[in-house]
């Protein structure tokens, strides 16, 4: 227990140190936002890589292949892949603008109202926006929260406190800060997980043992549970039906390639170049990351065939560290999922406050440019994150399960109503308004009736959500107005005329000095 102690109080000391260096160079909205449009390469896989591998990844994945079988490889990971893979065709467009935005819902008003001086276009993407990324959050502070339990013996909701404290320090920088915390995150979470695979094959005797029991148990996930038909762990759909793990597939997949904070990473780097590549190296890494991950959830079902019944899967990586982890690689190992959860949470909580502050309130009060108000809505931003951050620990502590689940829903809310307006709007010049908002509401009905009543037709329902909205963007392009230059010339020419030029600054509000 003491040397868990020592490894947790290193890792937050030194977190709180680059989160406290790096917020010393924000001066500006730019900075705070987007980290200046100057981010390298090395900064941009290592905020990448913490942002894709959450506790989503690293509990929630082992934990559905430990329930769920394969079929959970087929549905997250591969989802998850295949999107970092798509993810350079979005990133070279969106970085290569001049004149970058600094907000996911402020490329939707670049693209679409750029004349507006109050865009509805931008306040609805930002509410959209608000809302899964507060979700996503809270998510995050729940993986916490089981983790340090388990470690400490405190209670969940003792536990998620402590998140608390290092939220505070590596939000409040802004980008900058997020950025530098969360490459020191990704190194944490490769040595960790690599560490639990170490263990897992060392207790199991191998990947052989490992894969004989994993198609012949029966053994339900949670005790007192009906026992599993004995090898649907190896099934392709496992315990789901076809049509649901296309449909989580999809929104893993399709849904993450527009998921706003990817797009706004994208806008960070310091040109188009470098942020395509940055994706191409991420896609490399997560494969040193994800093998020990799959072989942890399938070592799982050998060394605990099921958990106690006061227990949910989301427990079977902290509960596996603890009882079969020497101490000083079960540390490490439990110090990378403390690292998902910080640096997916931070992440998030930046987003939220820039969504509610920036592209909401500011938007709607229509105040000038001016370095008095820049400074002022960026000590509203960091409000906005304590505030947010402190509401998502006191939320979690209702202990809903969503992890891996959670993250589908939120990637399949995205996908469904930003897939059309994000990959149209950068690839089709005709691509209007009309088009991007009836898309948006068409998918976004879509997918919520989905949801709530179940899918027409058989269909998967993120399939049956963008086949809405594409239908819903193609009338509006056909009834609407053609898009002004200024909208999309930037996206699809490296020359852009000086009207287009100004229009994104108007838009951003920037300070000339």
């Amino acid at each position: 227990m003491i040397i868990y102690i020592v490894v947790f109080v290193l890792y937050f000391l030194f977190i709180i140190i680059t989160a406290l260096r790096s917020t010393k160079k924000v001066e500006t909205m730019t900075d705070f936002t987007t980290g200046g449009n100057k981010m390298g390469l090395l900064l941009g896989v290592g905020t990448s890589i913490a942002t894709w591998v959450s506790v989503a990844s690293v509990m929630g994945v082992p934990g559905n292949i430990y329930s769920r079988g394969v079929c959970a490889v087929f549905g997250w990971v591969a989802g998850w892949f295949l999107a970092t893979a798509l993810m350079p065709l979005i990133a070279y467009k969106i970085r290569r603008p001049e004149v970058p935005t600094r907000t996911f819902p402020e490329y939707m008003r670049l693209r679409y109202d750029p004349f507006s001086e109050k865009s509805p276009i931008q306040i609805f993407a930002a509410i959209i926006e608000l809302v899964g990324y507060f979700i996503f959050s809270y998510i995050q502070v729940q993986g916490f929260g089981i983790v340090f339990s388990t470690i400490t013996g405190l209670s969940f909701n003792i536990s998620v406190l402590f998140f608390m404290a290092i939220l505070i320090f590596t939000c409040l920088g802004g980008f900058e800060s997020v950025a530098a915390t969360d490459t020191l995150n990704a190194a944490f979470i490769l040595v960790g997980v690599a560490a639990a695979m170490v263990s897992v094959l060392d207790n199991t005797g191998g990947l052989g043992n490992i894969m004989q029991n994993f198609v012949t148990t029966t053994a339900p996930a949670v005790e007192g549970q009906a026992p599993l038909i004995a090898g649907i762990l190896g099934t392709p759909w496992g315990t789901f039906g076809a049509s649901a793990l296309i449909s989580i597939f999809m929104s893993n997949c399709l849904g993450s390639t527009v998921a706003p904070h990817w797009v706004s990473r994208f806008m960070a780097p310091r040109n188009a170049k470098t942020a395509s590549l940055q994706m191409f190296v991420v896609l490399l890494v997560l494969i040193a990351i994800f093998i020990p991950l799959i072989t942890i959830g399938m070592g799982a079902k050998m060394l605990i065939p099921s958990l106690p019944a006061d227990k949910t899967t989301d427990y079977i990586f902290p509960t596996l560290i603890v009882n079969y982890c020497p101490p000083l690689l079960g540390a490490l190992a439990l110090t990378a999922i403390c690292a998902a959860a910080v640096s997916t949470a931070n992440s998030m909580l930046l987003h939220c406050s820039t969504s509610l502050i920036y592209d909401i309130k500011r938007v709607i009060q229509g105040k000038g440019a001016s370095v008095e108000e820049d400074k002022k809505t960026t000590k509203e931003l960091r409000i906005a994150i304590l505030s947010l951050g402190i509401l998502a620990v006191f939320c979690s502590m209702g202990q809903f399960s969503l992890l891996a689940m959670g993250f589908t829903y939120v990637y399949g809310a995205f996908g469904a109503v930003f897939f059309v307006p994000v990959w149209l709007g950068v690839y089709w010049k005709r691509m209007n308004h009309l088009g991007a908002f009836i898309s948006m509401i068409a998918g976004l009905i879509a997918y919520m009736y989905c949801m709530r009543f179940g899918v027409p037709f058989g269909l998967p329902a993120f399939l049956f959500s963008v086949i809405c909205a594409t239908i819903g963007g193609i009338i509006g392009v056909a009834v609407g107005k053609k898009p002004p230059l200024e909208a999309y010339e930037q996206f699809f020419s490296d020359k852009p005329s000086a009207k287009s030029l100004e229009a994104a600054h108007r838009i951003r509000r920037d300070v000339i000095v």
